[in-house]
């Protein structure tokens, strides 16, 4: 990739929120108000503060120096060399769950960053500095020799898709591509990607896969500080899309979603990108599809934080549900925008697995306050999270399967 060793990473990339030396510098910085972890003073341009429980390991540590305004902090000291990167100051920075609610409440994010990106930032520097740490080598290094978060070889990929008679990209001229995710192979994800697919092809939709050639959005690599390699994945896979011609992409995860959002800003290739719900969403808005079977259960919805908060996709998972008859739904306390993180991202699980169980746990009993019998979801990350609760937790399901059950 050429001007690799060019690009701006790590704690020089956010640099306008560390060196404040101007009044305009200032004001586009942190002001140590709190609104981004729910104990401080309401964010004033927020109609509705929402609940007070917002930052994940705040809550769950009990100690300010794991809420984002003190990353803000931490980071400011490192950029400036008064501290240096120790272990203790990694625990700090990675057991962020990239849940964005932090981003969601902070008041001065509009300059173009805000205290998720400042962690990002940090996690950047201390894999230029230090590599990946040790929780997350094996996300480091599959990517690196796979292009795969969990090291699957290219022989062992797309078999989600067996049976089904899709086509893979060059042997059609199709404009569409169903982009399955790397956890499409995955029990988390695999029903999501089959039931996405048959939903494109009752609907009459001309698309391709990748199969054995899809590559990782770079969700771990970007979330994750492995900046270099994220910047080749976007690189490579947008040069794929543009050779090929590529139109429409419909995705199957909502983690994929907000990376391919990340891809569409660059504005070269023009693509028209759309989640599975958004797509079944349009399906039911331009009559190419409805449903006639009623379906008498009590369900919640689960937003999950990449979907939500990453792309503002809110609506669409609730108007499908609405246009099934005989389904109920039932909103937890928390959800939408203010929707509590099920701790599956970040990498958390892998590093610190009692905090993603904790948060875990948590959003299903808030789940099972609502008197519901399933919860659906639209997320590869969400679905492993949850799915994994114990004591009574309620059965999980990916939303596009549940769509596909009740046509």
């Amino acid at each position: 990739m050429k001007n690799e060793s060019k690009k701006t990473l790590g704690l020089e990339r956010v640099k306008k929120w560390l060196y404040a030396k101007g009044l305009g510098e200032r004001s586009a910085g942190c002001v140590l108000c709190g609104s981004c972890y729910g104990h401080g003073p309401a964010n004033p341009m927020e109609d509705v503060p929402g609940p007070k429980t917002k930052c994940p390991p705040y809550e769950f540590y009990r100690f300010q120096r794991f809420t984002p305004k003190s990353r803000w902090l931490m980071a400011q000291r490192v950029f400036h060399g008064l501290d240096a990167i120790t272990p203790e100051l990694k625990e700090v920075i990675y057991t962020c769950t990239n849940c964005l609610m932090c981003q969601e409440l902070c008041g001065v994010r509009d300059d173009g960053f805000g205290p998720w990106d400042i962690t990002v930032a940090m996690r950047e520097e201390m894999t230029e500095k230090d590599g990946p740490i040790e929780a997350h080598r094996g996300f480091y290094e599959g990517l690196q020799q796979h292009d795969h978060p969990w090291s699957q070889p290219k022989s062992e990929r797309g078999r989600w898709a067996n049976g089904l008679g899709l086509k893979k990209l060059g042997s059609s001229s199709a404009t569409t591509l169903l982009f399955a995710g790397c956890s499409a192979d995955r029990n988390s994800g695999k029903a999501g990607a089959i039931a996405l697919a048959k939903l494109m092809q009752k609907a009459g939709e001309d698309f391709v896969i990748l199969g054995d050639e899809e590559k990782c959005c770079g969700l771990y690599a970007y979330d994750l500080g492995f900046r270099r390699e994220y910047d080749r994945l976007e690189h490579e896979n947008l040069t794929r899309i543009k050779e090929s011609g590529i139109q429409k992409v419909v995705v199957a995860c909502g983690s994929c979603r907000r990376i391919w959002q990340q891809y569409v800003k660059k504005g070269e290739p023009k693509i028209s990108l759309l989640h599975g719900v958004e797509y079944v969403e349009d399906l039911l808005k331009t009559g190419r599809m409805r449903f006639s079977k009623t379906i008498q259960k009590k369900v919640t919805y689960h937003d999950s934080c990449h979907l939500g908060r990453g792309c503002e996709v809110y609506e669409a998972p609730r108007a499908i549900l609405r246009s099934i008859p005989g389904i109920e739904l039932v909103e937890m306390e928390r959800h939408q925008r203010w929707a509590w993180c099920c701790g599956g991202g970040g990498g958390v699980p892998e590093a610190y697995p009692e905090l993603a169980q904790w948060n875990a746990q948590d959003r299903m009993r808030e789940a099972k306050q609502t008197g519901a019998e399933l919860v659906l979801t639209s997320s590869a990350l969400c679905q492993r999270s949850l799915s994994g609760c114990s004591d009574g937790a309620l059965p999980t399901q990916d939303l596009l399967e549940f769509v596909c059950q009740a046509l």
